[in-house]
């Protein structure tokens, strides 16, 4: 479970390093197009400005969100293995079984 979440993390990360790679990217080219005159590339450059101070601003929002959404969850489930440890026990163990019984299933397919 904890190397899922890990895996989850690393990914999240990844997701942000691109889309925040690519943002810059994109604000880089519209200041390298700073000496280019006329009234249409003024107000492509202008849209795009402001679509990528609302991407910055969604982005930063969305991790906000998401670690909120995941520190919830992870409230949630700790308070209710507090409060009813044997039948998460039990969910755990059942789990396991299904998960194992899977794994032999793949196993005896593949050879």
């Amino acid at each position: 479970m904890e190397h899922d979440i890990v895996n989850t993390n690393e990914a999240g990360e990844n997701l942000k390093r691109t889309f925040s790679g690519t943002l810059d990217d994109a604000e880089e080219l519209v200041r390298m197009t700073a000496d280019e005159k006329g009234e249409q590339v003024a107000a492509a450059r202008n849209k795009i400005t402001r679509s990528l101070s609302r991407a910055r601003r969604d982005l930063q929002r969305m991790q906000v969100q998401a670690g909120e959404t995941a520190r919830r969850a992870a409230c949630g489930v700790d308070g209710y293995v507090h409060t009813h440890p044997w039948p998460a026990l039990g969910l755990a163990a059942l789990l396991g079984v299904v998960i194992g019984m899977l794994a032999a299933r793949h196993d005896q397919q593949v050879d």
